[in-house]
């Protein structure tokens, strides 16, 4: 039988971040959910430990047990952090697009790796349409797409959540190419001024910018509640990483698109 992680405190212990160690646990919970901003896995362990201790009631939290929790809770993220600071995004933004049309493997949190992903739509349909919510979500992009392929459109980029494992993606990002489109056979949907009709209508956040791209493949590290300069002292607010590298799809429009069978 496969062994399960406990979600008690470990003896290996990152020395770096001492920071999280000394946090408030109200402000521990508010900064660890900031972070899972950038982890999709809905069965990540940080996921799990970071509910775990987020269930222990406030008078608990200076028992045995709340202590436990809290202190598997700062391993986690210490653990996440330290993994991060090995990652330079800045060198993503020049990486070589793999030649390969493959799937590649979802890291623990639920994202691709750095780089871009050359797919079938076959197989972006198969590995992305794995509930009613998405599969709702890709009939709106198959639409958009077959608007973009009569306008000469050669090539889209998709990132952000609906390519990650996330369950249920708000939107699609979604980059096209513009070598070859004629703009003129283009739907007025797609232009700059009518994004929020873009999105509306076919739940897509999309442009043809190459700052879109750039931002698909480096993202944030933290949400809306990130680690403030007063959480830190020296120089520990500098060495955090902020940002991580992530991966995209690249799908051929050249090829016919196939109809979807759901």
């Amino acid at each position: 039988m496969e062994k399960t992680r406990k979600l008690v405190p470990q003896s290996d212990r990152p020395a770096q971040d001492a920071w999280l160690d000394r946090l408030s646990y109200r402000r521990l919970l508010s900064v660890a959910g900031s972070m899972l901003i950038a982890i999709k896995a809905p069965d990540a362990t940080l996921r799990k430990v970071f509910n775990a201790a987020r269930m222990v009631p406030s008078n608990m939290r200076h028992t045995e047990a709340g202590k436990q929790a809290r202190e598997a809770l700062v391993f986690e993220m210490k653990q996440y952090l330290k993994v991060h600071r090995t990652l330079d995004p800045s060198r993503v933004e020049g990486i070589a697009r793999p030649q390969e049309k493959r799937f590649p493997a979802y890291s623990e949190w639920g994202t691709l790796p750095p780089g871009f992903w050359h797919v079938s739509f076959e197989e972006f349909v198969d590995k992305l349409a794995f509930n009613a919510h998405r599969r709702s979500q890709l009939k709106l992009l198959h639409e958009a797409l077959t608007m973009l392929k009569a306008a000469g459109c050669k090539k889209v980029t998709i990132a952000g959540s609906f390519v990650s494992s996330k369950p249920k993606p708000s939107d699609i990002d979604l980059i096209w190419d513009t070598e070859g489109l004629d703009d003129e056979k283009l739907d007025s949907i797609f232009d700059e001024q009518h994004g929020i009709e873009l999105q509306r209508q076919y739940g897509i956040d999309g442009c043809s910018e190459e700052w879109k791209l750039k931002l698909s493949i480096v993202q944030s590290l933290w949400g809306a509640d990130a680690p403030k300069a007063e959480d830190f002292v020296g120089d520990e607010f500098e060495q955090l990483p902020r940002f991580r590298a992530v991966g995209v799809l690249a799908l051929d429009l050249t090829q016919e698109l196939p109809r979807l069978r759901f």
